[in-house]
């Protein structure tokens, strides 16, 4: 099934008109309607992730085709299982998350943050978020080896709280970007240490630091799913 079958068999299914998902969509319904007749190569990771919303379809179905076709999809297609255990069963959440740069390490611990243009991705992760802002990183090089391996992700969760041993990215106003372990912000200073405790602690004062954002998981490469 083409990416425009895919779309089209979405917005049918979602039981809403063409009109009314351009408008969650933010684009105009002749854009709805190029989607459906493929006169659009690919869509966005931006489209992908309003068209998912819209229809109630699955970000990742939508822009490859692969796995279940809604979140729902996924428990009714597993086998019940007979266990000990009582109660409704607790359903499995899933998504995507769009991967939309790279951390480029080096041996302190600092990365060059390569990011994509506004809208661009490079792919999907398959976890579920509970904070629609968040976006995955790849990790390139072994600096941060073994927790962190080369070509593995970070899940960064901007809109979460974070507190003291929480994984966490640090951007600052010198353009270094890194990940560290949050120990304390107090007396306008920040410590932070290395994620693998083979450097010193990192002391920044507060007015160096542009943001400072939770890591929600370091996710395996077996759950990225490349942009078609």
């Amino acid at each position: 099934m083409d990416q425009n079958e895919r779309i089209s068999r979405a917005i049918q299914l979602s039981g809403k008109r063409k009109r009314e998902v351009a408008d969650e969509c933010g684009v105009a319904p002749s854009a709805i309607t190029q989607w459906i007749n493929g006169e659009t190569k690919a869509l966005k990771a931006e489209s992908v992730f309003a068209l998912a919303k819209a229809t109630g379809f699955r970000a990742e179905w939508l822009a490859n085709g692969t796995g279940p076709e809604r979140e729902g999809d996924i428990a009714a297609a597993s086998p019940r299982l007979e266990n000990n255990f009582s109660g409704n069963p607790i359903p499995v959440k899933t998504g995507s998350i769009p991967v939309v740069g790279k951390a480029m390490l080096s041996p302190e611990g600092y990365f060059e943050d390569v990011e994509y243009p506004v809208g661009f991705s490079m792919g999907f992760l398959n976890i579920y978020s509970s904070d629609p802002d968040a976006f995955g990183l790849r990790v390139v090089g072994n600096s941060m080896n073994p927790r962190i391996k080369n070509n593995e992700f970070v899940l960064v969760e901007p809109s979460k709280d974070y507190v003291a041993g929480d994984e966490v990215l640090v951007r600052t106003t010198k353009g270094l970007a890194m990940i560290k372990e949050f120990i304390y912000h107090r007396d306008g200073q920040y410590r932070l240490d290395s994620v693998n405790a083979d450097s010193d602690p990192i002391f920044i004062h507060e007015d160096e630091v542009v943001d400072v954002q939770y890591v929600g998981a370091i996710v395996k490469s077996s759950r990225f799913t490349p942009a078609a």
